[in-house]
């Protein structure tokens, strides 16, 4: 146990630096003058030494914490909202915003320093912080006598959305909420997961021994009441009624499965407390794998009933009369396609997020199908293999590449033995049935081949034979962990083959094979304190929402036809802190094709959330459209929603560079040139003549070809690649204009365009017109919103600019290029809570290349009435 002794004189040196400062603050002679707080004597040399490393971890874990900037994206309804929290939170800021997340706060941030250091876990608790603050700002007061919100969190597979909720319901709880429901998942396995993970970092209560840290159990005033356990999902066995818990401060929290007698019983327990009571009672149910058995595939039929799972959600929503009901997932497929009209045509509660929903930012260090399936390192990720499925049934017995995948398996705990990673928990993934039988047969075949090694290691005439084959394995191994190590920027410990061959002798006597499946008795017990490596081979138990541990190597087979169940069966993505460079996929080329498509579906639907955003709509104005595919679905058939097929075409649509690369002023001079000389031949052929409405100088009926060939094609947007940003995909977006300009099979659409330069109609003071195109303009003012990474300025268009697209009849349908040139010295504007809030700087604040003005673009197209529709969307 700590002395608390020592962690006072800690505290008072962090205190003692706040005070004096970095430039004053002399840690040596701090030091020496340090005595122990109760005898007054001089410390011991090794006490001293523990005194600075706590120190200087307190310092590194503070400077990353507050030098963390990562911004959620939110799309927020107007319905019935109030701005709350930060009131609440200023009110409460003696405390660190409420008991239950200082706590959890506190809890985090010791665990995650000693597990990471402490500059990557003061990121990650202030990513967490920020997340869920963001969160509970859209969230409805619990105060308020009457509440009805739905919510949608977006976030990435096993990228850390139960951290991420396990915060938010310690902010609900100190909010007000008083009785939390997680509804984990459809799986015994997940839902005990869940549970312990809730007690370890919010209860405190240890349902079984684990070597794991437990947070501190709060005292009699504080303490949790839990309606479920470990091991008991919901049984009314010895609970009370649930009028007591109704009627009691402390808060009360049920980890449950989405099953339906688990549902109906906890109904049935809720329903018999005292209408009354219930109503005053705010209740927050948090919705894990959202899109899985919640959705109502009905939804959009007056004729059918609901769905029973998400009857049964609604049923127990409506218990309550002071309610929240927050979906979190990783493949909102579904959950974006929900008939919104669905509660006018039922008249019936309905799990839409009408309210909000809110899209977190890719975490730091995070693997995710962009990183591992895409890019350069790909092939260093990925290891093409046949689908040898069928042909391992077949033959029963192990074939050439599964052998080199476990083999790759072995070496890698070799390796992280030898990085002192022994007692750190080791995974192989090995998926490629869904059938019990089949299954079973895999786990046979593994077990078979990884005996076998353990047999031919020990065999003193076999050795020789092993030793070569394993090296054979170990040359291309090491070889692309070389690649990952330096394309990753880490420093991991790559050791000569001979250290590792000699471990492998501790870790065939410690490796196991795990079958799981609904039949099985096999478990993944991370928590026993014993070492564990491990070869799990399953099927849908492994394909969401269950974490693999120290997953390094998987074999992976199985090709779901559904966006969603694809990428929820990605259990390798996540975090790989200290193995990033062990981590292989080896799967077929046509998942892998699977997979690069996926990636650029996530990055267009977080794409589309931030675009929402950035027009402030609201979830009932969002129309998200998913990029489809020949071969694959969006989701299940029947989880399809309003979907309609979308057009991948730019029709009726507006677009606008809110990317810009600052740090490349050459190609932001050549787009200031290019715009002056092809603005200045506009103006000498058609005229540009000043339009009050739309605060721009006009030029109209001006020919395609000449937009598209002397302009558009020559100037240098702003791509993905150039910032690291989602940027502008203006090679489908000219290709497009292309296509309806020639029209093709069609008659063509684009031949003739308005071209406006919009004028600022409050010039920035003490900045003088400059002259563009011929005519003399006020140069726009847009500062930057922080981003995580890329330079984004946001919106740049109103509504008044727009007007120039619209013909006679008030319809957005004349084709429109807007110019807009920004000023280099833009300054950041404070803006108001009611304004989201976002944080914004200085146009070229942090960027060290010389400032240029920004010459940027919106281009407007009416509805096409010949381009094929390819996107699914409402």
């Amino acid at each position: 146990m700590e002395d608390p002794h020592i962690s006072h004189l800690v505290t008072v040196l962090t205190d003692r630096f706040k005070h004096f400062g970095e430039n004053v603050f002399d840690l040596d002679a701090e030091l020496l003058e340090l005595k122990h707080p109760v005898t007054k004597l001089a410390l011991e040399v090794e006490v001293v030494k523990d005194i600075e490393r706590q120190f200087l971890e307190n310092v590194g874990y503070k400077k990353a914490h507050d030098g963390a900037i990562l911004i959620p994206v939110s799309v927020v309804g107007s319905r019935d909202h109030e701005e709350w929290y930060e009131e609440w939170l200023q009110s409460n800021a003696s405390v660190g915003g409420g008991y239950y997340w200082k706590r959890l706060d506190k809890f985090l941030s010791v665990e995650l320093t000693r597990k990471y250091g402490p500059e990557k876990a003061g990121v990650t608790v202030k990513a967490i912080d920020e997340a869920t603050k963001s969160i509970m700002q859209r969230l409805a007061n619990p105060r308020r006598s009457e509440i009805n919100y739905k919510g949608l969190v977006v976030g990435y597979v096993q990228s850390g959305k139960t951290a991420n909720f396990t915060a938010l319901i310690a902010k609900a709880v100190d909010a007000g909420y008083k009785f939390i429901i997680v509804l984990a998942g459809i799986h015994n396995v997940l839902r005990r997961q869940t549970q312990i993970r809730l007690d370890r970092e919010l209860t405190g209560v240890r349902d079984m021994i684990s070597p794991e840290k437990y947070i501190d159990a709060p005292g009699a005033a504080r303490e949790w009441n839990r309606l479920t356990t470990a091991h008991n999902d919901f049984s009314i066995t010895n609970l009370g009624l649930f009028s007591t818990f109704c009627e009691r401060d402390t808060p009360t929290l049920a980890v449950v499965k989405k099953q339906t007698t688990v549902l109906n019983n906890l109904i049935s327990y809720v329903s018999k407390a005292p209408v009354e009571l219930r109503q005053r009672m705010p209740v927050l149910i948090i919705d894990d794998e959202a899109d899985q058995a919640s959705i109502d595939a009905n939804a959009g039929d007056p004729g059918e009933d609901k769905t029973i799972i998400n009857r049964h959600i609604c049923k127990l929503l409506d218990c309550f009369n002071k309610k929240a009901y927050i979906g979190y997932t990783a493949t909102p497929f579904a959950n974006v396609l929900i008939d919104m009209n669905a509660e006018a045509i039922k008249g019936q509660e309905d799990l839409y997020p009408r309210n909000f929903v809110v899209s977190l930012p890719e975490p730091i260090g995070y693997f995710g199908a962009s990183r591992i399936f895409k890019g350069e390192l790909a092939r260093s990720f990925v290891v093409e293999v046949p689908d040898e499925a069928n042909e391992l049934t077949r033959r029963s017995r192990v074939t050439d590449k599964l052998s080199i995948a476990i083999d790759q398996f072995l070496l890698a705990c070799a390796v992280r033995n030898l990085r002192g990673d022994k007692m750190k928990p080791m995974s192989m993934l090995v998926h490629a049935f869904h059938q019990i039988s089949r299954i079973m047969a895999v786990k046979k075949i593994v077990t078979e081949y990884v005996e076998q090694i353990a047999g031919r290691y020990s065999d003193s005439n076999e050795a020789m034979l092993l030793k070569q084959s394993m090296q054979m394995v170990w040359r291309d191994y090491s070889t692309n962990s070389e690649k990952l190590k330096a394309g990753l920027g880490t420093n991991n410990f790559i050791p000569e083959f001979d250290a590792v061959w000699f471990e492998l002798a501790n870790v065939l006597k410690s490796v196991k094979v795990v079958e799981l499946h609904s039949n099985s008795d096999d478990s993944l017990d991370y928590m026993s304190g014993n070492e564990v490596k491990v070869i799990a081979v399953g099927g849908n138990q492994l394909s969401r929402g269950l974490t693999l541990e120290g997953l390094m190597i998987s074999y992976y087979l199985r090709a779901s036809r559904q966006y969603d169940t694809l990428l929820q069966m990605g259990r390798w993505f996540g975090y790989r802190h200290g193995y990033e460079d062990l981590t292989r996929v080896h799967t077929t080329a046509t998942i892998w094709g699977f997979f690069e498509h996926l990636a650029l579906v996530e990055e267009e639907i977080r794409q589309e959330i931030y675009r929402y955003e950035e027009e402030n709509k609201t979830p009932l104005e969002m129309a998200i459209a998913i990029k489809g595919h020949r071969n694959l679905m969006v989701t299940s058939p029947n989880k399809m929603g309003a979907a309609t097929e979308r057009q991948i075409s730019y029709s009726d649509s507006l677009n606008q560079t809110t990317w810009f690369a600052l740090e490349k002023p050459e190609l932001l001079r050549g787009n200031l040139n290019l715009a002056n000389s092809f603005l200045n031949n506009i103006n000498e052929q058609y005229g540009f003549e000043y339009r009050t409405d739309s605060h721009a100088y006009v030029a109209e009926s001006v020919d395609g070809d000449a937009v598209l060939n002397d302009f558009l094609n020559r100037y240098s947007f702003t791509e993905a690649s150039d910032t690291g940003g989602p940027g502008l995909d203006s090679i489908k977006l000219l290709e497009y204009i292309s296509r309806r300009q020639s029209g093709g099979l069609h008659p063509p659409e684009l031949g003739k365009w308005n071209i406006g330069i919009v004028s600022n109609v409050k010039p920035v003071e003490g900045l003088e017109p400059v002259w563009l195109g011929g005519v003399e303009v006020n140069m726009m003012q847009r500062s930057r919103v922080v981003t995580n990474k890329g330079y984004n300025i946001g919106v740049m268009t109103s509504p008044n600019n727009l007007r120039i697209s619209y013909d006679e009849n008030g319809k957005r349908a004349i084709p429109t290029l807007l110019i807009y040139l920004i000023w280099k010295g833009s300054k950041a504007v404070a803006r108001t809570l009611k304004e989201q809030k976002k944080v914004r700087v200085d146009l070229y604040h942090g960027v060290k290349e010389e400032p240029i003005d920004l010459l940027g673009v919106a281009i407007i197209l009416p509805e096409s009435r010949y381009e094929p529709n390819d996107y699914i969307g409402q």
